[in-house]
């Protein structure tokens, strides 16, 4: 039995913007596969501060988020 695990924005760790000023939020790799994460357009996170995860630009994040747990 397995228990899929829907997404909710408490999931995400809002970050620094990139150089233009856009959003960016931080999910651990742990909560999304790496393929659903690819075709949203989310990349690996390549810092040190928080670890493994992924990194997504967004203004609407619960499109993101929807979108993720539409494909779980």
């Amino acid at each position: 039995m397995t228990t899929t695990l829907k997404l909710t924005a408490e999931n995400f760790h809002r970050i620094e913007s990139d150089v233009n000023g856009n959003p960016r939020y931080y999910l651990p790799v742990f909560l999304a596969t790496e393929s659903a994460v690819r075709k949203l357009g989310g990349v690996k996170y390549r810092g040190k501060k928080y670890g493994a995860g992924w990194v997504f630009q967004s203004y609407a994040l619960q499109g993101e988020i929807d979108a993720l747990n539409a494909s779980a």
